[in-house]
């Protein structure tokens, strides 16, 4: 692997958010630009405002950015032009500086489609049940269903899943909702993938699963957002019950790649990318 060599010629990336110093994003994206040798460098950035950050971006003329937790949202009036997938979902992830204009992106929802097919997951003509509703929630979803995969999103809380459901409902798809204790065997088997986009396996909740063991079936896909720890107590779950089951550091690779191409306009290398992230 080339080794990134810092000049005056060295061109900026970052991601913004807060807090965002614990992101494996800088190591991936710099092992990206190392092998392609592009003389640039990607850093982490938490302002106190995602205004405070792209102001920034502008004055120093920063070629692109990774926008996390919690700017998705915010951010997208502080960009001059939105791409028909990032307005749709409602959120952005990815700036790219394009001679002075900030254009807003999202790649959250392709990452996750994308590790989807390179599982062997078939994604159109698929049935989903999307777990959440939050932003990774929404952009998966969404995504999901441009795609050509029928959707349901479940939860606890009712009016928190309802007006995600309705807006995704918009696409002239109907979307579904289901309150988690009133799932059963009989309904979650309706499903062949079945999405985590909570943060439950995460540390301080790294017991708790977001569904019970009992209602996931042997062939579905289990696929879980949360990538620390790489095996999520809802992932043990799934391989008990014969599962296929994808980790949450898929997503960040694909979206990662699609924001490589985005920047570049090359292609990533994608198995740099994969080696970063397991450090």
């Amino acid at each position: 692997m080339r080794q990134n060599t810092i000049n005056a010629k060295t061109e900026l990336y970052c991601i913004f958010g807060n807090p965002v110093r614990h992101s494996l994003s800088p190591a991936m994206h710099n092992a990206a630009f190392a092998h392609a040798g592009i003389n640039a460098v990607y850093l982490a950035f938490e302002p106190e405002t995602i205004a405070e950050g792209v102001s920034a971006f502008r004055s120093l003329g920063m070629k692109g950015a990774s926008v996390t937790i919690p700017f998705k949202v915010a951010i997208m009036k502080c960009c001059d032009d939105i791409s028909p997938l990032a307005a749709g979902i409602g959120a952005v992830n990815t700036l790219l500086n394009r001679n002075g204009a900030i254009e807003g992106h999202n790649t959250d929802g392709y990452g996750a489609v994308l590790a989807l097919q390179k599982s062997g997951t078939a994604v159109s003509g698929s049935r989903a049940l999307v777990i959440g509703n939050g932003g990774s929630a929404r952009a998966i979803a969404f995504t999901l269903l441009s795609e050509g995969c029928a959707v349901a999103i479940a939860g606890r809380i009712a009016e928190r899943i309802t007006p995600l459901a309705e807006d995704l409902g918009k696409t002239g798809t109907p979307v579904p909702v289901h309150l988690i204790r009133e799932l059963d065997a009989t309904i979650t088997k309706d499903f062949n993938i079945v999405i985590n986009t909570t943060p439950l396996g995460m540390e301080p909740l790294a017991a708790q699963s977001p569904l019970p063991e009992e209602l996931l079936h042997p062939g579905q896909t289990v696929f879980d957002i949360v990538y620390a720890p790489e095996e999520t107590s809802f992932l043990r779950s799934a391989l008990r019950r014969g599962c296929r089951t994808i980790p949450g550091k898929e997503m960040l690779l694909y979206q990662g790649v699609q924001q490589f191409k985005l920047w570049t306009g090359t292609e990533a290398p994608v198995e740099i990318m994969r080696a970063a992230l397991k450090g």
